[in-house]
């Protein structure tokens, strides 16, 4: 029986980014430094919503010309104020 070829990491690594480069001479964009620097005090959390609640949120967002964390972070914040 013929023995399985093995996966080759290194070779499939180059062939995605390409032959002459490696992953660190990759260069973070300035938008993604951007991003870096915002999302350095935020932390992504997971959470169930009621469905009425999510088409509030989203109803809001759109209303403020605000994207839906931003929207969430607004309304978490007037609610928790007590514990902020």
């Amino acid at each position: 029986m013929a023995e399985k070829a093995k996966f080759d990491r290194e070779a499939a690594f180059k062939s995605i980014i390409g032959a002459g480069r490696q992953s660190e001479d990759i260069a973070p964009s300035a938008a993604e430094e951007k991003n870096a620097k915002k999302n350095s005090d935020r932390v992504q959390r997971a959470y169930y919503l009621d469905r009425d609640i999510d088409k509030a949120l989203r109803r809001m967002a759109l209303e403020e010309g605000k994207n839906l964390t931003e929207s969430v972070n607004d309304a978490l914040r007037a609610g928790l104020t007590k514990y902020l």
